[in-house]
């Protein structure tokens, strides 16, 4: 998938435009957000209706988000030209460009954050908090279950892995699972107060996990 995701960038795809090579190419930075529709259905209690405990991308609540969904997305672009400007090759998942009837949304995701050096979930004040909450834990569980990782939180052993996670959120953005990112996977959550904010943020943590791989314990993913 690396490769592909790669190889893929420089082309259009979609409504996505092709996007010009940067000096990392091997360091993968995969954004993820609530910008598009998200198919929760196999993440769902058996027991749920779909028609109402599914939370749907595509239309906010213009009553209790601050967003609009083309400002969500307009958010992740801004801040993947913003990383890509800085050498590290950003992506969305729209950019790679894979068909649904090829893979859903939710096998994305976890493939492309396996495949990348550091993956990072901006989660803006929306609407519906629920569907950041069962996207981000959804990743987190397919990408970071391990042994160490069953049972009470307080006896976890997160795996390396997670310290190539961050999440980048709003103060005003609510959510049980977003404290559990921390408290479970010990991964990193952080808030911003702008698109600038959140680029500088973004950066600092792909420049910490480069040194990691250069100087640290993480392994090179090239």
């Amino acid at each position: 998938m690396r490769q592909r995701i790669i190889d893929d960038l420089p082309r259009a795809a979609g409504d996505s435009d092709a996007l010009a090579p940067v000096r990392r190419e091997q360091f993968l930075v995969y954004l993820m957000g609530p910008y598009r529709t998200f198919d929760v259905d196999a993440l769902l209690p058996a027991d749920a209706d779909v028609e109402t405990d599914a939370p749907s991308f595509a239309t906010w609540d213009e009553t209790s988000g601050e967003y609009a969904e083309d400002e969500v997305l307009r958010l992740l672009q801004e801040t993947r030209d913003c990383l890509r400007d800085r050498g590290f090759n950003a992506f969305l998942a729209i950019d790679v460009g894979i068909p649904l009837d090829e893979m859903d949304a939710a096998t994305q995701s976890i493939a492309f954050a396996q495949a990348s050096n550091a993956t990072i979930f901006i989660a803006p004040q929306v609407g519906d908090n629920l569907g950041v909450g069962i996207e981000i834990g959804s990743v987190l569980e397919d990408l970071l279950s391990t042994a160490g990782m069953q049972g009470p939180a307080a006896d976890a052993t997160p795996p390396k892995r997670t310290r190539r996670v961050m999440v980048a959120t709003e103060p005003s953005v609510r959510s049980a699972m977003l404290g559990a990112v921390h408290a479970r996977w010990d991964a990193s959550v952080r808030t911003f107060t702008d698109a600038a904010d959140c680029c500088r943020l973004c950066a600092q943590f792909c420049t910490h996990i480069q040194n990691e791989e250069l100087y640290g314990s993480l392994d090179r993913l090239d």
